[in-house]
């Protein structure tokens, strides 16, 4: 992997950690940013940068030229949005548009970063029929998977990764979710979390996402899916209960029935509609109900992925964000 390397969605949490790491191996890297600005100014410097969005065609027919390896992150991963087609141009219609440049420009390796969720879940969630209905970030990266798994079946040489709930270091935002509920925790102000019934989750740092990601770019098989997972799956219980054995400081939680929890999401939706923004949609209650416990054998088998351990990883957290708040 020497030769020129396109990142999408550089700007993006995981993303930024992948561009690091590609410049401490040594590679080349073009980046395609619609907000430059949003990079870091060392990296801005280090990389070669074509200008545009993931949804211009005419941007990704110039960032993909001469390029050797595409590794795609940009995606639109929010709860909702007040485009209704702002899912289906970035998660889908762009990745079509990406496979076509990269087809003409004869890109010998392309990474598809999708998300855990495409995959089916351990055990579904105990919720009406109606609820069941995928979300629209789940569903268009579900398109998306499958648009390059058909590539990848024609001949293109494509991979693809699923991350699980992702966290360290970051902007507090929606695509670090958890690094923000870890903040708010040490902070004695979540104070309420659903009653799942301690179903099994997996996090994984970003930085073990990025050299997830490096490691399917060298080594994965075209075609194949790998889970990007931490070392363990454990409970939201047991999650903010090793978040105050690391802290020292440990805070009540109450557990809210899921009736509730989805009344809470329908009026946050309506809330939304009716032009104030939500980071919860009872889709999103859904997908927190369902048990998605992982395997990252294959990950660790073709690629010799090794997470650390998520001990280690929600330690370097928690000393970053008590040294953030001095």
């Amino acid at each position: 992997m020497n030769g020129l390397t396109l990142v999408t969605g550089a700007t993006g949490f995981i993303g930024s950690y992948l561009v690091r790491a590609l410049l401490r191996a040594d590679v080349p890297t073009r980046v395609l940013a619609r907000r430059p600005q949003r990079l870091d100014g060392e990296l801005l410097r280090s990389v070669e940068l074509v200008k545009g969005d993931v949804r211009d065609a005419a941007a990704i027919a110039r960032a993909t030229q001469g390029v050797h390896t595409v590794l795609h992150l940009a995606a639109c991963a929010r709860a909702w949005s007040r485009d209704p087609n702002e899912f289906d141009d970035v998660n889908v219609r762009a990745v079509e548009q990406l496979l076509e440049a990269a087809r003409r420009a004869a890109v010998q390796r392309l990474v598809h970063v999708s998300t855990v969720l495409t995959l089916p879940p351990y055990r579904p969630a105990p919720v009406r029929d109606s609820l069941q209905q995928p979300t629209p970030y789940e569903e268009t990266k579900l398109r998306a998977d499958r648009i390059v798994a058909s590539y990848a079946a024609n001949g293109g040489d494509s991979v693809i990764v699923h991350p699980t709930r992702v966290y360290g270091p970051g902007p507090l935002n929606d695509a670090n979710g958890v690094t923000r509920v870890v903040a708010l925790y040490l902070a004695g102000r979540f104070r309420v979390r659903l009653a799942d019934r301690d179903v099994l989750s997996n996090y994984v740092h970003a930085a073990d996402v990025a050299d997830g990601i490096l490691r399917a770019a060298r080594y994965g098989r075209s075609g194949a899916h790998y889970v990007l997972g931490g070392a363990e799956n454990v409970s939201m219980r047991e999650f903010l209960d090793l978040i105050g054995t690391i802290s020292g400081r440990r805070h009540r939680t109450a557990a809210l029935p899921p009736a509730a929890a989805l009344a809470v999401a329908r009026s946050a939706l309506l809330w939304a509609r009716l032009g104030g923004n939500t980071s919860i949609t009872p889709g999103w209650v859904r997908v927190f109900l369902e048990d998605r416990r992982v395997d990252i054998g294959a990950s660790r088998r073709d690629l010799g992925y090794e997470p650390r351990p998520l001990h280690n990883g929600l330690s370097e957290t928690i000393s970053w964000l008590q040294t953030r708040r001095r």
